[in-house]
């Protein structure tokens, strides 16, 4: 038998813009208001259709793993994606899904993952050679340039922080976003956020293109994500790895890690200097495993509290808010709930990691959450910073391990606090950063 859904409640009230007022202006206090009211909620937006929210890890595994292959990225991210650049790991689905991901697997590979760490290491303590006590400093702006100079080293073999094509990569992606948070607008349409999106997908072309053709023709070994896909793209005999698509897979690379990355870092930071506890245990794992020479890789085996605490923060503060999926034909969920074909579905990590069913006492810090000895207790689909099922992100171990040296590298020489008066305050823009930056204050340890 067919179950019911529950149609959601707006918070203004009982009209359908309510709910498209409540989700634009402030997406967090939506859906967190959302999650009160059930599990799974029909949101009817008018004229516009309805989407429908699920807030249940068993449910949300239907979705991302049992019936994944009846679930694509919604219609406007496809949509968006191909009339600017065409499709990439993020958008597409079937073949094309498949070939790109065995194309670009091998670049996260453990063996290549060593050869990223030293880039890691060395940009972490060019930024610190910088800062001097009680220096303040914007952390979220911090975080964002040092993971720019990783993330170009990695995938490109080049450090772009000053070059024309990073910063059209930036207002790229920027831009981007703030399409996919609207209504699908064409391409074709003469307003001038696509005449900027154009021009600077040009710049990045003229960048990418001649690097590519040199790698070609090229006979030296590069440890970068580029060299990867050319090799790939060599084997490839589906004809899908073609050139353009190999632009499209590194600028989704980028977009994927970028921000994400960042934030987390800004948003750990932060954490650690309002539990005194936490920081305490922290440093001396530090201390002690490292001391002051270069982390490496096998002291990050060695550091699990280090783990624990970047878990918990990824838990209380997930940059990556809330998640999509748009039925490609009717689905019966468990429970017996059905989703008509095209249904978009909505479900959030914010409100999933914020269930006190599975995390006790939610609101509070607690990097034990993640201990080891307690990794069982954790529903698979109740914890989703990279997603999960197939479609889980393919760069997570990467990202992983940068944020772990990073954290680890800042620490060893650096304590990072803010005002008494400073007011710390989410805020959603396609990712969660702080409302009113993150200025922090640089103390030696």
């Amino acid at each position: 038998m067919v179950q019911n859904i529950l149609s959601a409640k707006t918070p203004e009230g009982q009209t359908h813009r309510g709910h498209l007022r409540a989700l634009r202006e402030d997406t967090i206090t939506y859906i967190e208001h959302l999650a009160r009211q059930g599990d799974l909620l029909r949101i009817s937006f008018g004229l516009l259709g309805s989407a429908y929210f699920v807030n249940s890890p068993d449910l949300v595994q239907e979705i991302l793993l049992k019936q994944a292959r009846k679930f694509h990225k919604p219609f406007i991210v496809k949509y968006t994606a191909k009339e600017f650049f065409g499709e990439n790991l993020f958008t597409s689905d079937d073949e094309l899904w498949q070939v790109l991901r065995a194309a670009i697997q091998p670049a996260f590979h453990a063996q290549r993952l060593n050869a990223y760490a030293s880039i890691m290491v060395d940009y972490t303590k060019a930024m610190i050679s910088q800062w001097q006590p009680g220096q303040v400093i914007d952390i979220p702006q911090a975080m964002m340039d040092l993971t720019l100079g990783i993330t170009t080293k990695a995938l490109f073999g080049q450090d772009l922080r000053n070059d024309v094509a990073g910063q059209a990569i930036i207002r790229f992606i920027e831009l981007f976003s703030q399409r996919l948070s609207g209504f699908p607008v064409p391409a074709w349409l003469p307003i001038p956020s696509n005449w900027e999106i154009k021009r600077q997908i040009a710049i990045i072309d003229r960048h990418l293109s001649p690097l590519i053709a040199e790698r070609h023709q090229s006979f030296a070994e590069h440890d970068d994500v580029l060299s990867m896909l050319i090799q790939a793209q060599a084997a490839d005999t589906t004809g899908l790895l073609t050139n353009q698509q190999i632009k499209n897979e590194v600028l989704n690379l980028f977009a994927a890690g970028y921000e994400v990355t960042a934030h987390t870092l800004a948003f750990t930071l932060y954490l650690i200097s309002q539990h005194p506890d936490v920081e305490a245990r922290l440093l001396e794992e530090i201390d002690r495993v490292v001391g002051q020479r270069a982390i490496t890789i096998p002291d990050l085996e060695q550091m699990p509290y280090l783990e624990m605490v970047l878990k918990e923060s990824m838990r209380l503060l997930p940059v990556t808010t809330l998640l999509s999926r748009q039925a490609v034909e009717s689905v019966v969920l468990k429970g017996g709930y059905t989703l008509p074909k095209n249904s978009v579905v909505l479900f959030a990590p914010w409100t999933l990691h914020r269930c006190s069913e599975y995390f006790p006492n939610p609101l509070s810090f607690d990097p034990e959450r993640f201990h080891p000895d307690c990794k069982d207790k954790i529903p698979k689909f109740a914890y989703l910073p990279f997603s999960a099922g197939p479609r889980i992100c393919i760069g997570n171990a990467f990202a992983m391990m940068q944020m772990r040296i990073n954290l680890a590298t800042i620490l060893q020489d650096y304590r990072l606090t803010v005002a008494p008066e400073y007011q710390f305050e989410p805020f959603y823009s396609f990712n969660t950063r702080p409302k009113n930056g993150l200025p922090m204050t640089v103390e030696v340890r």
